[in-house]
This record gives structure tokens, C-alpha cells and sequence, in this order.
């Protein structure tokens, strides 16, 4: 799972009108590989390479309401 499609779910969601998407909360159970790649791609994104990457064991981030929880198996 990559930025984008994380995106592609959260415009699905708001664009369906049968999902109530105010307030939902999407977890994901992530292998360690792709839970470390998104945390680092949206760490980049919002930090413009100032700090150092550190990994975060949970990654939670909001989009339009929905919550998305990243976390590890």
C-alpha cells in the first residue's frame, strides 16, 4: 500500500454516498516492509527531508474524516 492508493480509498469513501465517512476509521494491519515504506514516503511528503526518518510503529493520518490506522502485523 502506497500514498496514493490510500487516497484512491479515502475519494472512494466520500464519493459513495451509502458509506457514512464522517467519523470513519480505517485500520489497516500492515507486513513491516510496506508499513515501513508508507510511513517513510509520508514522513518525506510532510517533512521535506529536515529531521532524519524515524519509524513509527503506529501510523495514523486523517483524510476527509475518514482516519486511517497503520499498524504492523
Amino acid at each position: 500500500m502506497n500514498l496514493g492508493q490510500v487516497l484512491e480509498i479515502a475519494t472512494e469513501c466520500v464519493a459513495n454516498e451509502k458509506i457514512h465517512s464522517d467519523g470513519l476509521t480505517l485500520l489497516y494491519k500492515l507486513d513491516d516492509e510496506t508499513h515501513k515504506k508508507l510511513d517513510e514516503e509520508l514522513f518525506y511528503k510532510i517533512n521535506n527531508s529536515i529531521e532524519a526518518f524515524k519509524h513509527n510503529e503506529i501510523i495514523e493520518i486523517n483524510i476527509a474524516g475518514i482516519t486511517f490506522i497503520f499498524e504492523m502485523e
